[in-house]
């Protein structure tokens, strides 16, 4: 098969759908995709799913959607050095996987990165044995702070204990992916994420 000379549609139908295509077939396919930026809709789709806007990533981590682009290629050629064929699987459905994952990955290692730099915040650990952020940089007025300090502690005791281990570590930095393993329930940062938005709406009500 003369790879250079199939159109974008039959090679996208080959890794999409033929779960059989030798290794050293797929091989020159995906080459010859990734040369033509084949996967970029696909990598883009996965990272609409994972992060959503990519203005709020931006903003959060000063990234641009070509970093990941660049990232989701290179994990394209780890997928396929991974893949077998012959099990039922076409390439396409496991390289999104491979995807998926390493976004993850990254933005975890982003975020912990993110926590060690911040060294202008304390933490205070209450009887209830939650610990709250102290958002005192050393400058802020004292008796102000006492206040917010007070307040927040209020809006927090009338949380579920769950919403309030969610609240806690989310304080921290901890994405839900990251708190929804912390507690046991790994895989499912969507759940942490309702919980979450629960516990704001009962905390603005008492706020």
């Amino acid at each position: 098969m003369k790879i250079h000379l199939a159109t974008n549609k039959q090679l996208e139908c080959i890794v999409k759908h033929d779960s059989d295509c030798s290794a050293s077939l797929l091989r020159e396919i995906v080459e010859e995709m990734l040369n033509r930026n084949l996967f970029d809709s696909m990598i883009n789709r996965c990272f609409q799913m994972v992060f959503g806007s990519i203005k709020r990533i931006n903003q959060l981590y000063k990234i641009d959607l070509e970093d990941f682009l660049q990232i989701g290629r290179t994990c394209i050629f780890e997928a396929i050095n991974r893949f077998k064929s012959g099990r039922g699987k076409a390439f396409s459905s496991f390289a999104f996987m491979v995807v998926k994952h390493k976004f993850c990955k990254y933005i975890a290692f982003l975020e912990a990165e993110k926590r060690d730099q911040r060294n202008e915040f304390s933490w205070n650990d209450t009887e209830e044995g939650l610990d709250l952020m102290d958002i005192m940089p050393s400058y802020i007025n004292i008796e102000k702070y006492v206040i917010n300090k007070v307040t927040v502690e209020k809006m927090l005791n009338k949380l579920s204990e769950r919403q309030r281990q969610i609240a806690d570590l989310w304080l921290r930095g901890y994405i839900f992916e990251e708190i929804a393993e912390i507690l046991g329930n790994k895989g499912n940062g969507k759940s942490a994420n309702k919980t979450f938005h629960d516990a704001l709406k009962k905390m603005r009500k008492g706020a």
